[in-house]
């Protein structure tokens, strides 16, 4: 078998290899190499920077392949926010809404019922009663509609993981579009 006489990539002793192998170690500073053959010139180059390659190459695909996956988990992730948050308001409004209705209700029934119990107490009594019924016909409803319980708003408490999600697949999506724009292709 033909040796091949060549040159450690590391410390520069004299090597002579066989002719069919392809990774060997220095005998003199122990480094691992490869055997790369390639138009004719046949050369060594350290396994550790032939590894660096491949995983600099491994890095671009893993990246290439992230970036479309993280894109699609991030619109998914703002568009089930942008629905909590579309339900929530719409649950705000329904709730408002019920507030002014119920304060209108009570506005209407003291506005109907109030001058005929007035009617019905008498005279002496009639004036008494007719100023009571119009300073409650503002305080009531206003009382009504200041101690309406509102739902409590959980807008914050839903979105939290939300947010924390999105932020999670920007920061990974940044992270990938720095590999691809530094790696080269």
């Amino acid at each position: 078998m033909p040796l091949l006489k060549l040159s450690c990539v590391n410390c520069l002793a004299p090597l002579e290899i066989g002719e069919d192998l392809e990774r060997f170690t220095c005998s003199y500073c122990g480094t691992a190499q490869i055997v790369e053959r390639s138009a004719g010139v046949i050369a060594t180059r350290k396994i550790e920077t032939a590894l660096k390659a491949v995983q600099r190459g491994t890095d671009r695909t893993a990246a290439e392949l992230a970036v479309p996956r993280l894109t699609r988990e991030l619109a998914e992730a703002q568009s089930a926010r942008a629905d909590i948050l579309a339900t929530a308001r719409k649950s705000g409004e329904r709730a408002m809404r019920a507030r002014r209705k119920a304060a209108l209700i009570t506005f209407c029934v003291m506005f109907f019922v109030g001058p005929l119990a007035i009617a019905g107490m008498g005279a002496s009594m009639g004036t008494f009663l007719a100023l009571l019924w119009t300073v409650a016909l503002i305080a009531v409803p206003v009382w009504v509609y200041n101690n309406y319980q509102l739902p409590a708003d959980k807008v914050l408490d839903a979105t939290a993981a939300i947010d924390a999600r999105i932020a999670h697949l920007e920061e990974h999506l940044r992270a990938n579009r720095s590999i691809l724009d530094t790696l080269p292709v």
